[in-house]
């Protein structure tokens, strides 16, 4: 993953968007900041193994568009 991707949640409540930056600390060592594309301006941390691409052409309910 890197940043300008679209990502969304494995499991639990939804959020998709784009990645927009990256954390790191001892428990998480890779992490990543999504904007969300219902929301603009709506910023959450997740580490990447919460994550997942959201393949071209979909919406936020995993259908094409």
């Amino acid at each position: 993953m890197k940043i300008g991707d679209r990502v969304r949640k494995i499991k639990g409540s939804s959020w998709q968007g784009v990645i927009v930056g990256s954390y790191s600390t001892k428990l998480t060592p890779v992490g990543w900041c999504v904007e969300s594309e219902r929301e603009p301006g709506s910023v959450q941390l997740y580490p990447e193994a919460a994550l997942e691409p959201v393949p071209d052409g979909q919406d936020h309910e995993g259908t094409a568009q």
